[in-house]
């Protein structure tokens, strides 16, 4: 048996603690390396010490095989678990150019659904739909915390299951990682990202948690869910007919204090945030398909102006 190559590409919250427990479960696998992708200050602390996750009432330490500053320095891998923020993609596209071959499966794991179309179309590599479900930070250089403990990676392709998605199932649920391989993906992905793209624009623009949201601009919020909803179903993703519902009362069952990570990113003027992914795309898909996607442009023209310039 030959020796199975695992890249992790973007140590923060996600792929910091899937790596981790990648990394703390086959530190001793002879048939197993684990490779991460880790700049500066965050990848020589992993180098020195592993990465250390947090999760609920346990501590692990993950050491990998190798951390490299580079994408190009990772050399041929077996699968990459590509975890970055949406707005890094092109550029990591355009490194991956150099190492992957049609023998690479790349998973992307990134809040939105383009990301997935965008690797198949440009990459010569096998790529699979996938989406995660955690609440999982970077503490700080080295650490991944994940206070609740919950976690779940969904992954596959309309087309069918094939036994290279079973053998990552099997390797992802030998480290302890709630894996599920789906030939339903589609629908898995599109239910998740109509939650955090509408949630997300709610909080940025209204300034607030879920739980205002909620209970203040329940109008608005149903009208985003909507909208998402619609751009899914004219791409021929195969939604519930109660897909609107379901989420409405996912969001009413998230904490009422609880915020999103884009209206993070508002608050601390971050110059580069995620609107693009959470509205931009929805919006271009939207159009082009002539569905009806004015409450997300409205909210979205505010948000545009406001990005890099918000006040509390």
């Amino acid at each position: 048996m030959s020796k199975i190559n695992i890249g992790v590409i973007g140590l923060g919250g996600v792929g910091g603690f899937y790596g981790g427990l990648l990394a703390h479960h086959f530190e001793q696998d002879a048939q197993v390396d684990i490779h991460f992708v880790a700049r500066g200050e965050h990848g020589k602390q992993i180098e020195t010490h592993g990465l250390t996750v947090l999760s609920k009432d346990n501590v692990i330490i993950g050491k990998p095989t190798q951390v490299v500053e580079r994408v190009q320095e990772l050399g041929a891998m077996d699968f990459i678990l590509l975890c970055t923020k949406e707005y890094d993609l092109d550029r990591v596209i355009d490194d991956l150019k150099a190492i992957v071959s049609k023998n690479t499966v790349i998973l992307p794991l990134l809040n939105g659904v383009e990301a997935f179309e965008k690797l198949d179309h440009l990459l010569d590599a096998e790529v699979w739909q996938g989406c995660t479900y955690m609440v999982s930070r970077l503490k700080e250089a080295g650490v991944i915390d994940n206070p609740s403990g919950r976690q779940k990676i969904v992954f596959g392709r309309t087309e069918g299951i094939t036994p290279q998605m079973l053998q990552l199932d099997e390797l992802l649920k030998a480290a302890g990682i709630v894996s599920i391989c789906t030939q339903d993906i589609a629908r898995e992905v599109w239910e998740k990202y109509i939650l955090v793209s509408s949630s997300a624009v709610a909080t940025a623009f209204y300034n607030c948690s879920f739980g205002v949201v909620m209970r203040d601009h329940p109008i608005t919020i149903q009208a985003l869910v909507t909208e998402a909803s619609q751009v899914a179903q004219a791409k021929g993703v195969n939604l519930t007919e109660d897909v609107v519902e379901v989420v409405m009362q996912r969001l009413a069952a998230i904490p009422f204090d609880s915020t999103t990570s884009m209206h993070s990113d508002f608050l601390s003027n971050k110059p580069q945030t995620e609107l693009e992914v959470m509205a931009g795309d929805l919006i271009r898909e939207g159009l082009r398909l002539q569905t009806d996607v004015q409450t997300y442009q409205k909210l979205y023209d505010v948000l545009k102006v406001k990005q890099g310039h918000y006040t509390i």
